[in-house]
C-alpha cells in the first residue's frame, strides 16, 4: 500500500504539505480572531459567529467559480494566486486597526483558501496516472489536513490567547515561503496532460453539464446532509451536553475531541488497507452506516459516566476515516478530466451544510430534546447512504 508514496512527485508532495500548513494556520489563526473581535473590537458572541459565517459562506460559494477558473487558465495559476492572496491576506489581519479592514482580511482568507485547495485536489490528481496511487494521494493529503487540524488549535491556544495582533504576519510569512516553493515546484513540473487547465468551456456549458450529470447531482446533496449531520459533532454536540446538565463540560468535551482526532490520526491507514479492495461507492456506505450507529449511541446512551458518549464518538470518527477520503476518490472518478476543478469546486457548495448544522442542531434540541436530534441525524445518515447508492446505480448506467 505504501510503495505508492515512491511515485508521488514534487508537485504531489507540495500539495499535501501545503494541505497540512493550510489547515494548521486555519485552526491556529481562528481562535484568535474570535478574541481579536471580542477583546478589540467589542462583538459579542453573535456578532462574532456572524462576522465568521458570513466570510465562511462567501468563500465556499466562490469555490465553485474558482473551481471552473482552474479549468479555464490552470490548476497552478489559480494556486499560486490563492497562496498571494493568503499573503495580503494576513498582513491585513496584522496589521488592521477597524472592524471594517479586519472583514476585509478574513473574507480575503475566505476567498483564497478554496483557490489552494480546490484545484490543489485535482492538480494532485493531474499529476498521476496510476488509479491506486491517486487514491493514496488524496488518502494521504487528507492525513496531513487531519494532522494539521490536531496541531493547530493547541499551539493556537497559545498564540490566541497571549500572543498580539502581529502574529498574523508571522503567519503570513509561512504562506510567503510556501509561495515561494509552489514557484520553484511548478516550474520543475508540468502536468502530464497539457489540455488540463486550458479547457474551452464556458461557465454556462459546465453548470448544463452538472446539470445532466444526474450521479454526481445526487453526490453533492449527499454530502450537504452529510455535513449537516456530522456537523452536530461540534455545537450540536456541546448544546446536548450543556442541555444534559453534565458538571465538567470544558472537560468531557476536549477528551471527546481527543477520542476523534486520535482516531482519524491513528487509524485512517490500517482502516484503507481493510476497505482498499470495496468499491468507493460501497465504501462510502458503510462510513455513513457508521455515523449513523454513532448518533443512535449519542441518543440511548447516558451522558454518566461518559464511556458510552466515548464510544459512540468513535464509532463516529471510524465513519470519518472511511467516508472522507473516499469523497475526494469518487469525486476524481466522476468528473470528466478538463472539468475536474469545477467537479471539486461544485462539490465544495455541500459544506453549506456545516453553516446550516448549528441551526437544524439548535432548533432539534429547543424545540424537542436531544434524542430527537440524535434520531434525526440517524435518519439523514439513512438517507445520505440510499443517496449514495441511487448515485452508484446511475454511474453504472452511464457507463
Amino acid at each position: 500500500m505504501f510503495s505508492a508514496l515512491r511515485q508521488f512527485n514534487l508537485t504531489v508532495w507540495f500539495v499535501i504539505l501545503s494541505t497540512f500548513a493550510g489547515r494548521f494556520v486555519l485552526f491556529m489563526i481562528w481562535p484568535f480572531l474570535a478574541i481579536l473581535l471580542h477583546r478589540k473590537f467589542g462583538l459579542n458572541e453573535l456578532e462574532v459567529g456572524a462576522f465568521l459565517a458570513a466570510a465562511t459562506a462567501v468563500g465556499v460559494v466562490f469555490g465553485f467559480y474558482v473551481g471552473y477558473l482552474s479549468d479555464r487558465l490552470g490548476r497552478r495559476k489559480i494556486v499560486l494566486a490563492g497562496i498571494v492572496l493568503s499573503v495580503f491576506a494576513m498582513v491585513i489581519l496584522g496589521t488592521a486597526d477597524s472592524l471594517a479592514w479586519l472583514f476585509a482580511g478574513t473574507l480575503l482568507h475566505a476567498l483564497a483558501r478554496p483557490m489552494v485547495e480546490d484545484p490543489g485536489r485535482a492538480l494532485m490528481t493531474d499529476m498521476i496516472e496510476d488509479r491506486t496511487v491517486k487514491d493514496m494521494a488524496l488518502h494521504v493529503r487528507y492525513f496531513a489536513l487531519n494532522v494539521g487540524a490536531a496541531i493547530g488549535p493547541m499551539l493556537g491556544a497559545a498564540a490566541g490567547l497571549t500572543g498580539q495582533q502581529t502574529t498574523f504576519l508571522l503567519l503570513g510569512a509561512v504562506y510567503a515561503l510556501s509561495l515561494g516553493a509552489a514557484g520553484i515546484v511548478f516550474r520543475i513540473e508540468r502536468p502530464q496532460d497539457d489540455s488540463f487547465g486550458a479547457a474551452d468551456f464556458s461557465l454556462l456549458e459546465v453548470l448544463g453539464v452538472l446539470r445532466r450529470d444526474t450521479a454526481f447531482l445526487l453526490f453533492v446533496v449527499a454530502g450537504l446532509l452529510c455535513s449537516v449531520a456530522y456537523g452536530q459533532t461540534e455545537s450540536g454536540l456541546v448544546q446536548y451536553l450543556q442541555q444534559e446538565s453534565v458538571t465538567d463540560l470544558a472537560t468531557l468535551y476536549a477528551q471527546l475531541i481527543a477520542i476523534n482526532a486520535g482516531t482519524v490520526v491513528l487509524l485512517q491507514f490500517p482502516l484503507l488497507r481493510l476497505t482498499e479492495k470495496v468499491e468507493p461507492f460501497l465504501r462510502a456506505m458503510y462510513g455513513v452506516v457508521l455515523f449513523a450507529l454513532g448518533f443512535l449511541g449519542l441518543g440511548f446512551v447516558p451522558v454518566a459516566p461518559p464511556l458510552g458518549l466515548m464510544l459512540a464518538v468513535f464509532v463516529l470518527s471510524l465513519g470519518e476515516v472511511i467516508l472522507f477520503p473516499t469523497m475526494n476518490i469518487i469525486i476524481d472518478r466522476m468528473a470528466p478530466a478538463p472539468m475536474k476543478g469545477s467537479y471539486f469546486g461544485a462539490f465544495s457548495l455541500s459544506v453549506i451544510g456545516f453553516a446550516l448544522a448549528p441551526l437544524v442542531g439548535g432548533g432539534l434540541l429547543y424545540g424537542f430534546g436531544g434524542l430527537a436530534l440524535w434520531l434525526a441525524m440517524t435518519g439523514l445518515a439513512v438517507v445520505v447512504a440510499a443517496l449514495y447508492f441511487l448515485a452508484n446505480r446511475s454511474v453504472a448506467r452511464t457507463a
